[in-house]
């Protein structure tokens, strides 16, 4: 087993456990102990989140030491615990990819199909490495989100939220890290004390071949993970439909219908004497952000009877659904045609404008997906003074698709992908 040893404040936490799914749930424990004594493993964790439950396992002769932390373990309780915002809504999430960034400068990597670590799902190494099997195991399709670092967000994964790995470890009220026992990693009872341990191996040694008998077990240890994950992988590729070839801008809104809808929904700048933090808008929802200020409570639910008032009273927020009209499908345009008129029509206009080459994801799968023959080019502008949906009727061409819109501080700020050829 090949495991990462990291520090988080003062408590020490390993990545690279070994994973196993439990069946007996009157009998977990026992049944740990059983599987890491076939596996030769002298530590385990194990976790339940939902209505799964796992070992994960570890051996002292690879660095791990009882009392140290699994972060798998402490990632998991915390997505299990809050859940994720897809599909429009807060809710259970069971399906999702993890990468995030340590303090040692390694990242770390998770993969959770239906509330289950996949046999390789709790690893850590170099970026590369971690973003190889991050667009690999992606490209297997049916994850509902994927969280970690802000660079990230680049490579357009579907239902992206942003995270660092210290957000999902419980605080204390100074700010510091607080320790999960539950994910503590414990000796597996009933094994040889240290003692017999040494003169069993006196014994083996002497006889000749020990040190290739531990060889021996690791190699099937490290046969039969990649075997359990190739069973993984074959079963979600069965399972899977048929490939197609997934055009992001078709069943989106034109830039106009949704500068439309949202202008039509921003009706409480000023509700109830509080002020507005920001209002952000996005094909699927609107959401207004108020501070109380001098204000009150009760006037803002006079005016906004379904407001969420956060506990301490000084901030809320309105969240309202859209449901907006998809536009036909369209063929791209090449890369000048689809970018120049929108720069030029914006820089005549004075109106900053940031365009940025969306990296195309690199894919290792078997059969290999339908070529993309599209490249996005994200885009960030800021009103300057021109009314949105000026700007939105701009932006009615092909390939083009605004994916939100932020009001703060008197000024409009449009983000979306350009799509063409």
């Amino acid at each position: 087993m090949t495991i990462h040893i990291t520090n988080l404040d003062k408590y020490r936490y390993v990545c690279g456990l070994f994973w196993q799914s439990l069946s007996r749930p009157r009998e977990l424990e026992r049944e740990a102990v059983d599987l890491g004594r076939k596996i030769d493993a002298d530590l385990m964790v194990v976790r339940m989140d939902h209505t799964t439950a796992q070992a994960g396992f570890a051996q002292t002769r690879d660095g791990a030491r009882p009392g140290m932390y699994s972060l798998a373990a402490v990632v998991s309780r915390t997505m299990a615990s809050e859940g994720a915002f897809y599909d429009g809504e807060q809710q259970p999430v069971h399906n999702w990819l993890g990468a995030f960034k340590l303090p040692d400068g390694c990242w770390v990597y998770f993969a959770v199909r239906d509330a289950n670590f996949l046999p390789n799902g709790d690893f850590a190494g170099s970026r590369e490495e971690v973003l190889e099997r991050l667009q690999s195991d992606y490209a297997l399709g049916g994850w509902n989100v994927v969280v970690g670092e802000e660079e990230l967000r680049a490579f357009g994964f579907h239902n992206f939220q942003m995270r660092e790995i210290r957000s999902f470890i419980p605080q204390k009220a100074d700010g510091s890290l607080r320790a999960q026992r539950r994910a503590a990693l414990r000796r597996i009872g009933g094994r040889l004390s240290r003692t017999h341990l040494i003169v069993a191996g006196v014994a083996v040694l002497a006889a000749g071949g020990g040190y290739a008998w531990m060889l021996h077990q690791r190699d099937l240890t490290e046969r039969e993970r990649e075997l359990a994950m190739q069973l993984v992988r074959e079963r979600i590729l069965r399972e899977a439909p048929a490939a197609v070839v997934v055009r992001p801008w078709d069943k989106r809104p034109a830039p106009p219908a949704l500068a439309r809808a949202c202008m039509q929904a921003f009706r409480h700048p000023t509700a109830g004497g509080w002020q507005l933090e920001s209002y952000t808008c996005t094909q699927k929802q609107s959401v207004h952000a108020w501070r109380r200020g001098e204000s009150s409570v009760a006037m803002l639910r006079d005016r906004v009877p379904d407001v969420d008032v956060e506990p301490s009273g000084e901030r809320a927020n309105y969240v309202q659904p859209l449901q907006l009209p998809t536009s036909p499908a369209e063929d791209l345009l090449d890369r000048r045609r689809a970018l120049e008129p929108v720069l030029s029509h914006m820089q005549m206009m004075g109106v900053p404008i940031k365009v940025t080459a969306v990296p195309v994801p690199v894919v290792h799968t078997d059969p290999p997906p339908p070529p993309q023959s599209w490249r996005g080019y994200s885009f960030s502008l800021q009103n300057g003074g021109v009314e949105p949906q000026e700007i939105a009727r701009l932006l009615d061409r092909p390939g083009i698709r605004v994916d939100r819109m932020v009001y703060q501080g008197s000024q409009w700020t449009m983000e979306g992908t350009i799509y063409a050829e």
